[in-house]
């Protein structure tokens, strides 16, 4: 003898839940789980054009725009960048753009 009383069916004084709360209950737990797992655990694979920008900067250098301790200067630079992403999230892999095929999320060293 269960009767219902606002979406819960009671059965000898207790209050048991119905299966859509259940459900929205484990579906928040599995969203939490995955979520969580994809940001801290998931590995991620950032793609840095090493080749495009030395390649820029030779340019640069041949026009005279740059000069040797400007190129150095720049590479300092976009070393401290790569360092501090690696540093900021532990979980991802700094590649070069010549080995990643599509999909890569690039670091923008320009």
């Amino acid at each position: 003898m269960s009767e219902s009383q606002g979406g819960r069916a009671q059965h000898n004084g207790r209050l048991i839940p119905s299966y859509i709360e259940v459900v929205f209950i484990v579906l928040i737990i599995v969203g939490g789980a995955i979520y969580g797992y994809d940001r801290f655990f998931a590995q991620k694979i950032r793609v840095v054009d090493m080749g495009g920008y030395l390649r820029e900067q030779k340019e640069r250098m041949a026009a005279g725009e740059v000069t040797v301790e400007d190129f150095k200067t720049g590479l300092r630079r976009v070393d401290q960048l790569v360092s501090e992403e690696a540093k900021l999230y532990k979980n991802q892999l700094f590649i070069l753009k010549e080995v990643v095929l599509k999909n890569g999320d690039e670091i923008n060293i320009r």
